[in-house]
């Protein structure tokens, strides 16, 4: 996966602040629209260019001022004069990028008093995304964009957490921030493989600042009739096989933190005892006429709604309030979070490419490809470009990641985990028995069997990109006799490229994206209509 230096995209009227970018600030990569440009100049071109390539820019410097003639500016909110349109046109401008790329770090170069439409139509989401920039001077300029680098690479990754640039993300993770101070429990509720245990240790425990240990105890691998002796200790002879003094889970996260996960699977009678010791701060082991006093932050994990189970009675109301549901948060399941399906496919090969095994299996492959043995490993998707020197790729055809992005993802993070790290695996071990066999590795680019997504996903990946696939098309033909099977296919695939054609205004990239999941391929697409007798150029003409 890519490392470095943050990449900055200016979009200004004037020249000044990319020449300052390029120059003057080594700590980034300023990124070149054209060969010849080092900055797009509207709004306009702007959107295309992120629409185009929506990750090729880790951050956005925006002006606000736009001294562009009228058609080049895009509307904005409330403004009808043409001066007030160039003076606010960032705002238009921010706007429209917050649409499509809501979480997209923006440095505005503005001044406090330019701020009166920012937020007018409260569309811009994520306010802590978006950064200002009063003042002119090299070293404002240099800590805004420091600022805002940080700020987006914490929101990503942090502690081995993938955060993402999903809002719901951001929001839990300031959320989380807040809640792991103090005392107060907190019920963390989400689907299963969300990463709720994750959270509560990695997380919630460490910002806690608590010197005590992180002690988990998961209620749906503990026999009921064990529950209250594994939270709270017994002592000899409190029951059947209580053959010695044994503390509980409470006693032993003192001075720390205890995470219960499944605490629907309590049992009212256990509730109860939970409801006392969260409201007293002291227990007593089974058995025992000793209180015992305690200092622990408690969190509590649910993959079902808490709420619900008050309202169905399976859970109490009184142990439910104690918990605090007002410090409650939801982790959002994978589906919910399209924008991070990327991000977390590239985490997850890199991670698979830190086991052993295949660490192994990669450094001999790198080796083979004239690579650094250190080479890392990272994920591609289509085509892209060549890899850089020291990684070797793990690389996905546009369909096979389409059928990725369609999946549901029941199993959530632990499933999509498992699915990237199988595709690792046996992307190199076929790529080291090819080696053993005498085929050379040739590129340090490994090619996924487009076959094995679906066979990992199952018949409901295949078939979610089929209807996709399919649906975008939605061209008919008409059979008619022929003098041969082949001349019957021919006229029915010249129908369907000619339809496809007409569909696509023309845009031989857009046909080779719908039949071969590619939009680079647009010659080879040419070359077909060339042996079907089809000319492009009529097609075009008529």
């Amino acid at each position: 996966m890519r490392r470095g230096r943050s990449r900055v995209l200016v979009v200004d009227d004037g020249e000044t602040y990319a020449r300052v970018v390029e120059e003057q600030l080594p700590e980034v990569e300023l990124v070149r629209p054209g060969a010849r440009t080092r900055r797009l100049k509207d709004g306009k071109a702007a959107i295309a260019f992120l629409e185009e390539h929506p990750d090729a820019v880790d951050l956005v410097l925006l002006d606000m001022h736009f001294d562009l003639p009228e058609a080049r500016l895009l509307p904005v909110p409330g403004v009808q004069s043409l001066r007030r349109k160039r003076r606010y046109q960032g705002v238009a401008i921010l706007h429209a990028i917050r649409r499509f790329l809501p979480d997209l770090p923006i440095v505005l170069l503005t001044s406090q008093e330019d701020l009166s439409l920012l937020d007018a139509d409260g569309s811009l989401g994520a306010q802590s995304m978006t950064y200002f920039l009063d003042g002119d001077d090299l070293d404002a300029l240099r800590i805004s964009i420091h600022r805002a680098q940080s700020a987006a690479a914490l929101g990503r990754e942090e502690d081995g957490i993938f955060w993402g640039r999903d809002a719901q993300m951001v929001a839990l993770r300031r959320r989380l921030a807040v809640l792991a101070r103090g005392r107060l429990p907190v019920i963390i509720e989400g689907e299963t493989g969300t990463g709720k245990s994750f959270l509560a240790e990695r997380f919630v425990h460490r910002k806690s600042g608590r010197s005590g240990a992180f002690v988990v105890l998961d209620l749906s691998t503990v026999p009921r009739d064990l529950i209250s002796a594994h939270l709270f200790g017994a002592v000899r002879g409190a029951y059947t096989g209580a053959v010695a003094d044994r503390k509980g889970v409470f006693e032993a996260a003192d001075g720390g933190t205890l995470f219960i996960d499944e605490i629907q699977n309590a049992p009212l009678e256990v509730q109860k005892q939970l409801l006392l010791v969260l409201q007293d701060g002291k227990f007593r082991r089974l058995g025992s006429t000793q209180d015992v006093p305690v200092d622990v932050k408690v969190l509590v994990a649910s993959n079902t709604s808490l709420s619900a189970a008050v309202a169905d009675g399976s859970f109490r109301a009184d142990l439910y309030m104690r918990l605090s549901p007002a410090t409650g948060v939801h982790v959002p399941p994978l589906r919910d979070r399209p924008g991070d399906l990327r991000f977390l496919a590239e985490r997850f090969v890199a991670q698979a490419g830190e086991d052993a095994d295949l660490r192994a299996m990669g450094h001999s492959l790198a080796r083979a490809a004239g690579l650094p043995d250190d080479a890392s490993l990272a994920l591609t998707i289509g085509r892209g470009d060549e890899p850089p020197k020291d990684q070797l790729e793990i690389s996905l055809a546009e369909p096979s990641w389409r059928r990725l992005c369609a999946y549901e993802w029941p199993g959530n993070l632990r499933e999509m985990s498992m699915v990237l790290y199988n595709i690792v695996s046996f992307t190199l071990v076929g790529a080291v028995d090819a080696m053993h066999d005498g085929t050379p590795v040739r590129s340090a680019r490994l090619q996924v069997d487009p076959g094995l997504v679906g066979e990992l996903l199952g018949d409901a990946g295949a078939r979610v990109d089929a209807e996709a696939t399919l649906e975008e098309a939605g061209v008919r033909v008409a059979l008619a006799p022929g003098r041969s099977l082949n001349a019957v296919a021919q006229a029915v695939e010249r129908q369907y490229l000619t339809a496809l054609f007409r569909q696509h205004g023309g845009d031989l990239g857009a046909i080779a994206n719908v039949l071969l999941g590619d939009s680079e391929r647009g010659r080879a697409v040419r070359l077909r209509f060339n042996q079907l007798g089809l000319s492009v150029r009529a097609l075009r003409r008529g």
